[in-house]
């Protein structure tokens, strides 16, 4: 952007006069001359001074081939081979010409340059003269001395304009900028008139074109014709200001190249360039630096979207005698932290690509209006006003996600550089890094005085303010060319508004689609939060007791899958949204037509007998970072069955990019997977919240199925006694529940044996501490009897031990321990309180879970293990069991099932009633 004035000026005057300039002639041109001999013979370029942001003269010399064969003329000139139609000459970037130093009665326009033989037009104004240039033409009388003007710009992409005669034909001389290379000055001449034939020039373009020394040589066209031998001081009205600079880095050759063509072959060949090299810059340690920096948040209040104003600004040198500042290499803007990209600002964002951009080309870029992340404005003294222009988002890539590019379509200039944002992965913060095109080495050279970046505010801002209010310091690194120190420093900005925020305050809703007791319904939970809240980071979520899931037919998502959330389509159960970002529009995920979010069942995980696997799609905008995989645990209460999820730790940041979560929804959508409980009595789903910084909440949402009252309560259940029946004898149990599909869930057993049947005591051997069965660790000899349980909720039934476990009571305690194979090794336990009433056995289930029960299968040992003893003969009558059971919705069902035992068959009597009942 700066460079086009730089070489604009720096060339301007050379460019006049190098219409000749070509290439090395053909073999045999001096045998067979041709128009294709046509080109340069030599070039040379010079530097008054050599000091760094000094203001040099600069001096091009220019010869063409010329015709051996051709007649001398006058003065012993040879002509050249053809007569040069178009010429293009290229300087090197970095040296810098202020064409403002021309205010506009000071420029010559087209009109005054054309009539300058006539008394009318008057020529271009005297101040106007920026240097001379000495013609050698074979058409004309002799050598001249012609003034070269600073002319009024025709716009468009010519960045300024130089006028001059070849005798008495007017020159126009188009300095463009190359924003396809090197954003150095091409300068052009177009259809230069033929008639004059040059065939040596030497131009010379003044630093300071107003300096004194250089009034005597400020001619008019008429003086020309005699060498400007007659013409008098003439010094310009206003201040004496430099016009040529010098680069202000050192080390690096620089070259002038001239190509041109001929009115015979007018298209240039690219072998038919000249270049020569200008002396080499010295003493850059000896050139100031200080820039620096001003930013400051559009929005001074806690955890919002802001726009950020960053100023940088570089003293300038003023006067004739003092060397111009170093010009800016590199600049590096480390944000305070907490001062972060905003999640929101993602949705809608678009790119920009480097062929909408015209990266490396001359032409204007096309960047969506989606892609701009900023306005931007330069201070360049070169240039007739600020030049302003915008940071567009760049397409990203693997690694380098974050990439900007810096534009400016304006003034006739095309600006296309490149950079980049780093962005630390682990706090967030913002590392800004602009750089140009690796070819230039960094920011393209030129004067700067001020630069300022805008990053756009609202809603969609690109950025967040700190989550608490204080002073920010903005770091800064400014490298300059001239391979002096760097200029560092701090600048601060306040966040003044919103200060009581800090709390952490999250709520929950949570509760079935559809709320009919027994029935299945997708079961949803959203947890949201505030901003100025802190961020969410750990989650735990005890479900409502009875709520269930059916685990038939639905697949497991194991071990690599699950790690990387590749399950299969089989296993998946639900879906996550969430909200991340700040202000009243977040980011959104899943985004409309990316990837969706799923929730997969898995395996056993972290000492849980299952769990779930959440995949969230890390997409934002045009980024595209892959998946999210958060896995929970889910813990079953074995007494109460109630599950409670715990989330591996939530994830901060993707990318560098904090991730402020404003809202988690998790639905459990699969078909006949979750299942409302039969019980109406009024529960709450509670969570535990954890924030980043250590706080806890606890909130909870209330629960409850309706028409429970609706759902009848019709169990069946028989007792089989197997082994003697005689008197003393201790045969073995089994006891049979068959609940019936689709009544209400059972509550609470209560199963008294008949008077024919009492415990013994004597048979009691060992028995299972409160310590021991926490443990998993109770003696074998504890063990009473084995259970089976078999529910529409598993592909397998659950299966255990029944122990005899200390009590608080006289009795020890009947608890059976059920648990599912290792695939799902989900532990249940029923604890039965062992009690006498009427003179037998009674054992009572007080805590049935809310869940459906296909069978219940428990068998007890006889002989020397067995608990029970016969107190009479169980053929001399039909001894019955009284089973009373209470479903969940509280209807109850008393059983008086007859106890079956086998009796010898007499004689005579049917085999029907050899079977007791």
């Amino acid at each position: 952007m700066i460079r086009r004035h730089a070489a604009l000026l720096t060339i301007g005057a050379l460019v006049a006069f190098a219409a000749p300039a070509g290439a090395g002639a053909a073999e045999g041109c001096e045998a067979e001359p041709s128009p294709s001999c046509f080109g340069v013979e030599s070039v040379s370029a010079s530097l008054s001074t050599t000091q760094a942001g000094a203001h040099p003269d600069l001096t091009l010399d220019i010869s063409v081939k010329r015709n051996p064969l051709s007649k001398p003329n006058v003065f012993g000139l040879k002509d050249s081979y053809a007569a040069a139609r178009n010429i293009r000459i290229e300087t090197p970037p970095g040296l810098i010409g202020d064409p403002n130093i021309f205010g506009v009665p000071q420029q010559c326009t087209a009109q005054q340059l054309s009539g300058a033989f006539t008394e009318e037009s008057g020529g271009c104004p005297n101040g106007s003269q920026l240097g001379v240039s000495t013609i050698f033409a074979y058409q004309l009388t002799g050598k001249f001395k012609e003034p070269v003007y600073m002319m009024t710009p025709p716009g468009g992409d010519v960045v300024a304009r130089l006028g001059t005669f070849a005798g008495t034909f007017p020159i126009f001389i188009d300095l463009r900028l190359r924003s396809g290379s090197d954003y150095g000055l091409t300068a052009e001449v177009v259809d230069s008139p033929a008639v004059a034939r040059l065939v040596e020039l030497d131009t010379t373009l003044w630093g300071v074109p107003a300096s004194p020394a250089h009034d005597t040589e400020r001619c008019t066209p008429l003086e020309a014709f005699e060498g400007c031998v007659s013409s008098p001081k003439r010094h310009p009205s206003g201040q004496v200001l430099p016009f040529l600079t010098n680069p202000t880095r050192c080390g690096v050759p620089l070259e002038v190249g001239v190509n041109a063509s001929s009115w015979v072959e007018p298209e240039f060949k690219p072998g038919n360039e000249a270049r020569t090299s200008l002396p080499a810059i010295t003493d850059c340690d000896s050139l100031p630096f200080g820039p620096s920096l001003e930013a400051d948040t559009t929005s001074h209040h806690t955890s919002t979207p802001t726009g950020l104003d960053l100023t940088i600004k570089l003293p300038a040198s003023e006067g004739a005698e003092v060397l111009e500042p170093s010009q800016i290499r590199y600049m590096r803007i480390d944000f305070p932290p907490g001062l972060a990209i905003d999640n929101g600002a993602a949705d809608g964002l678009g790119t920009c690509s480097a062929a909408e951009v015209g990266f490396e080309t001359d032409e204007a870029s096309h960047c969506p209006d989606s892609a701009k992340l900023a306005a931007t404005e330069f201070d360049v003294p070169v240039l007739e006003r600020n030049l302003k222009g915008a940071i567009y988002l760049r397409e990203p890539e693997p690694g380098d996600p974050f990439r900007v590019w810096i534009v400016a379509d304006d003034l006739g200039l095309h600006i296309k550089l490149p950079g980049d944002l780093e962005v630390d992965k682990s706090t967030g913060q913002v590392h800004s890094i602009v750089l140009g095109a690796p070819k230039l080495e960094g920011i393209p050279q030129a004067p700067l005085r001020e630069v300022k970046l805008l990053l756009k505010s609202g809603f969609r801002a690109p950025l967040i303010t700190p989550d608490h209010c204080g002073t920010y310091v903005t770091h800064y690194e400014f490298v300059p060319w001239s391979g002096g120190p760097p200029a560092v420093g701090d600048t601060p900005m306040k966040i003044t508004e919103g200060c009581d925020t800090g709390g952490f305050d999250p709520r929950l809703q949570a509760g079935s689609t559809e709320a009919q007791a027994g029935a299945f319904s997708p079961f949803t939970f959203t947890i949201t939060r505030s901003d100025g809240e802190q961020n969410i980071a750990g989650l735990a979520l005890a479900l409502p007791k009875g709520l269930a899931a059916s685990f038939s037919g639905v697949a497991r998502c194991e071990g690599s899958d699950a790690v990387s959330g590749s399950c299969p389509p089989g296993s998946r159960i639900g879906r996550v949204t969430a909200a991340v970002g700040a202000g009243p529009n977040p980011l959104w995920v899943p985004q409309p037509g990316k990837r969706p979010t799923a929730v997969y069942l898995g395996g056993p995980y972290r000492g849980a007998p299952t769990s779930i696997v959440a995949v969230v799609p890390k997409q934002a905008g045009p980024f595209d970072f892959g998946d999210e995989v958060v896995r929970s645990a889910i813990y079953i209460d074995p007494e109460t069955a109630r599950a409670t999820a715990i989330a591996d730790p939530l994830p901060q940041f993707v990318e560098g990019i904090p991730l402020l979560y404003k809202a988690l929804n998790v639905v459990l959508d699969r078909p006949h997977f979750a299942l409302n409980p039969t019980s109406c009595q009024s529960k709450r789903t509670e969570a535990t919240l954890t924030s980043a910084k250590g706080a806890t909440a606890h909130p909870s949402s209330s629960y409850a199925a309706i028409n429970c009252a609706k759902l009848a309560y019709k169990p069946k259940a028989g007792f089989t006694l197997h082994g003697g029946t005689h008197r003393g004898a201790h045969p073995g149990l089994t006891a049979i529940v068959r609940p019936r599909s689709g009544d209400a869930n059972s509550s609470k057993f209560s199963i008294a044996l008949p008077h024919s049947e009492f415990l013994d005591q004597g048979h009691i051997d060992t028995v299972c501490t409160r310590v021991q069965f926490a443990s998993h660790n109770c003696p074998a000899g504890s063990i009473y009897g084995h259970a089976v349980v078999k529910s529409p909720l598993f592909d397998f039934p659950l299966a255990g031990p029944i122990y005899l476990r200390s009590s608080n009571h006289l009795l020890p305690d009947l608890v059976v321990a059920l648990k599912g194979p290792p695939t799902m090794p989900i532990e249940v336990d029923s604890v039965g309180r062992i009690d006498s009433v009427r003179g037998g056995i009674r054992t009572t289930f007080e805590a049935v879970p809310d869940a459906p029960i296909g069978e219940i299968i428990a068998n007890f040992p006889g002989g020397k293990k067995g608990l029970i003893e016969n107190s009479e003969n169980l053929c001399s009558q039909v001894n019955r069991v009284t089973a009373k059971l209470t479903a969940q919705n509280g209807k109850r069902a008393e059983l008086r099932p007859p106890m079956r035992v086998s009796c010898a068959q007499r004689k005579g009597q049917s085999s029907r009633r050899s079977e007791r009942r």
